[in-house]
């Protein structure tokens, strides 16, 4: 993917956003759409080379809804990187390196109320609603993802955050490419938490909001534990210079990997592939 498709996916991801505004009716109890620039570096390369203060860009659409019977959250990044790609396995002979500076990564995800399915109220003590939860997983950069994870869903009554949400998932990996042979699937397990909390300080108002997302290890598909996590601290730049509340920000996102993407070095070593990065982030909501 070119450059200059961006603005045919933005676009696209939009009119996506749109249409399911237009069919949902009275179904439909809220929805939030955004585009996000980031830009930092220290991105891990995963090449073996020490040298990995590597910048990247990306460009990503979100969309959130809430619906009668359920909800609905995707994403999709588009991402220009100092990045030289490695795939394939030393064993296998299928190890290449290229350059690839662009590539896109996209997550689909619904959750299905079983309040609303079962006609019951599930909430009890913390627990405001229980899902049946679905993602997704997209990419062509990385270990080239294609993974589908089905689950149970929580909703969590967390005071003082906005939103706290976990999903316990079984994951099918398709395809997972990265240091080993093609066409190597297998299944994981997934804990992934969801979370948004606001605050002030003063007149000033901030957002600090993100995910955490924990893996287990594969042996079919040939991968450890890992831990990824995307945490986002935003200062709300639309009130404070237009009037305009939680329209825009200004902020950071700070990216960090533990075992990025599960991925055992070719040299069977333990090791793991660890990242820290701090990206700078404008996020505009519409």
């Amino acid at each position: 993917m070119k450059i200059k498709h961006l603005p045919h996916c933005l676009a696209l991801a939009c009119g996506l956003g749109a249409a399911q505004y237009s069919l949902a009716g009275d179904l439909l109890y809220w929805q939030d759409n955004s585009l996000t620039y980031l830009y930092g570096e220290n991105f891990q390369r995963m090449n073996f080379n020490g040298e990995e203060q590597r910048t990247q860009t990306t460009f990503t659409f979100e969309h959130a809804s809430g619906w009668a019977w359920g909800d609905i959250f995707y994403f999709i990044d588009y991402i220009r990187a100092d990045n030289v790609q490695t795939r394939g396995s030393f064993d296998k002979g299928t190890f290449r390196q290229h350059d690839k500076d662009s590539f896109y990564y996209m997550e689909f995800s619904p959750r299905v109320s079983l309040s609303w399915l079962t006609g019951q109220n599930l909430s009890a003590g913390p627990i405001k609603d229980v899902f049946a939860a679905f993602t997704y997983e997209k990419g062509n950069g990385g270990p080239g993802t294609e993974n589908y994870l089905y689950g149970i869903g929580l909703d969590w009554n967390v005071p003082g955050f906005t939103y706290f949400k976990s999903n316990l998932y079984r994951v099918k990996i398709n395809n997972h490419t990265f240091f080993a042979d093609s066409n190597s699937n297998g299944h994981a397990t997934q804990l992934t938490v969801t979370a948004a909390y606001p605050f002030s300080v003063g007149d000033q108002d901030f957002l600090v909001d993100g995910f955490i997302d924990w893996r287990s290890p594969s042996g079919n598909a040939g991968t450890q534990t890992s831990v990824g996590s995307s945490i986002q601290i935003k200062w709300d730049a639309g009130k404070a210079l237009f009037g305009k509340e939680r329209q825009l920000y200004v902020g950071t996102e700070l990216n960090m990997w533990h075992n990025k993407y599960g991925v055992k070095p070719v040299d069977g070593s333990t090791d793991g592939f660890d990242q820290t990065a701090v990206q700078a982030l404008v996020k505009y909501h519409f």
